[in-house]
Parts: C-alpha cells; structure tokens; sequence
C-alpha cells in the first residue's frame, strides 16, 4: 500500500498581515518623501527653506503648481495622510484584536511597527507645520 506524501512545505495563512504591514511601511516611506518633496520646492521658491504657509510672503506670488510635475501626487499624499493613517491604524486594531499575527513574533513586533509609524503619521500630520505645508499645498 502506498501512502501519498503529505506536503510538508510551510504555508502562511496570514498574506494578508504581511500586505497591510508592508503597506503601511511603504504608505510611511511614501509620506516622508512628499513632505522633502513640499519643503524642497518651497525652499526653491523662496531661496531658503522654511516651513510654507498659506500666502506667506515668499511663494504669494509664484504659481506653486505652474512648475512642479510632482504636486499633484505630494498634495494628494500630504492632504490625505491622517485619513488614511486613521483608517490603516483602524485595520491594524481590528487583526489584533481578531488574532491575525498571532503565532508569529516576528510578524507581531513588524506589526506593531508599522502601527506605530502610522500614529506617527498621524501625529506630524496635526502639527503645526503639517498643516501648514498642507494649506499651502492646497493653495
């Protein structure tokens, strides 16, 4: 009698974790990016870097969208980054508490912080100069 031969190759049942995580992680990266992108540009406008604001005297009068190929992907990430910070840092609420990287500690302590750079996110983004550059932006 032959037995069929079981299949011992590890599958993960959590792909989904791993995409939120790394969402999360890149959705960070992507944030930080945008924010160098808005300072840089601001400080090429003004020859000097500051933090902008709305109709602040160094950019009042140069179109701020004439030249930059990049503002409408910056302002749309700058504007929307605590909405979407909210909503991830909800999701990563509702695996733990279902139990969703349970089993792995590895994959636990990366959710935590990709949780974590979420409310950082969250937290530059309510700061004076976060909503200063994103008035700006929406100028």
């Amino acid at each position: 009698m032959t037995m069929a031969a079981r299949n011992t190759a590890h599958v993960d049942s959590r792909p989904g974790v791993k995409l939120l995580m790394a969402a999360q992680y890149v959705f960070a990266a992507w944030y930080a990016v945008c924010g160098y992108l808005a300072l840089a540009y601001a400080a090429q406008l003004a020859g000097h870097w500051y933090i902008p604001s709305f109709h602040d005297p160094y950019t009042t009068d140069a179109d701020a969208s004439a030249d930059w190929a990049w503002k409408g992907p910056v302002t749309i990430t700058i504007v929307m980054a605590p909405l979407i910070a909210w909503v991830s840092l909800f999701v990563s609420l509702a695996v733990f508490l279902i139990r969703g990287a349970s089993g792995s500690r590895k994959l636990t302590f990366a959710l935590i912080g990709s949780s974590a750079l979420m409310v950082l996110v969250i937290v530059v983004s309510y700061t004076p100069a976060g909503l200063s550059v994103s008035d700006w932006l929406n100028d």
